[in-house]
């Protein structure tokens, strides 16, 4: 098994986007003037497995427009096809993408995709609520062309600390699992390296490691008792399973899976 960072640009996130106030400031300090983080990547993955190619997630592309709380910085040479050529892989050998949530930097790039895209039927479900239609006017964040991914359930059992799972592959080594929070049926990945390894491909379920230790809901999620919930199940299968954690915007997610360094729950 091979895994690949895929980076499809840059996005600035406001000081408030990462480190929320609490109770109705949460969500009002987005639409504030405020402080910017450093540019952080936007990645998405590529595992190479069994003679298959699969992506978790697509990135960003250069069509990407600002929003309150997030500048975009997507030159049109990073845009997936880009990405996949820089680590030497072709991107016309894709077998199929896994959505890990429907916001744009996660699902603009499947205008570069032929191969079938899935999504969890939850996040599906919450990407065409009327209020989540709403934002994407107000925000002016439409969802990409040939937006048509097919749903799927979390139909399997246990997997380490998270009670329902899909297997992704014959051999069970790469895994979808249940991680809402950041959105209602936000999932991520799970992949079993060839050392034993879980390498979590975590989306936005955090923006870095550090807010997984702090298990600190972030500005956007509809009910942070559920982020926080969800935080405390992937510390818990850290400290079950030696894991990889790779949040997409993390600007050590790269190295730490060059490196194979693992979460060490505190």
């Amino acid at each position: 098994m091979r895994i690949h960072a895929l980076t499809t640009g840059t996005v600035r996130l406001k000081r408030s986007f990462l480190h929320p106030s609490a109770g109705v400031r949460r969500q009002l300090d987005l639409f504030l003037p405020g402080e910017w983080s450093a540019p952080v990547p936007i990645h998405c993955w590529a595992i190479e497995h069994d003679g298959r190619l699969l992506l978790v997630d697509t990135g960003e592309t250069a069509a990407a427009r600002d929003i309150p709380f997030a500048r975009f910085e997507v030159a049109a040479s990073a845009e997936l096809p880009g990405a996949l050529s820089a680590s030497g892989l072709d991107g016309g050998r894709v077998s199929e993408v896994v959505l890990t949530h429907h916001h744009g930097d996660h699902v603009d790039g499947i205008v570069h995709v032929s191969a079938p895209v899935r999504i969890h039927a939850a996040e599906l479900r919450h990407a065409k609520a009327p209020f989540s239609r709403v934002m994407r006017r107000v925000l002016r964040q439409p969802l990409p062309p040939g937006f048509a991914p097919q749903a799927f359930e979390l139909t399997g059992g246990p997997f380490g600390a998270f009670p329902r799972s899909l297997a992704l592959s014959d051999d069970g080594r790469i895994v979808v699992v249940g991680t809402p929070g950041h959105t209602p049926g936000h999932v991520s990945v799970i992949c079993v390296d060839d050392d034993g390894r879980h390498v979590m491909l975590a989306g936005d379920a955090t923006d870095t490691l550090e807010q997984l230790h702090s298990q600190r809901a972030d500005a956007v999620a509809p009910s942070p008792a559920t982020h926080r919930a969800t935080l405390a199940r992937i510390l818990a299968h850290c400290r079950q399973n030696a894991t990889v954690y790779l949040p997409s915007h993390d600007p050590a997610s790269a190295a730490r899976l060059r490196d194979g360094t693992v979460v060490v729950p505190g």
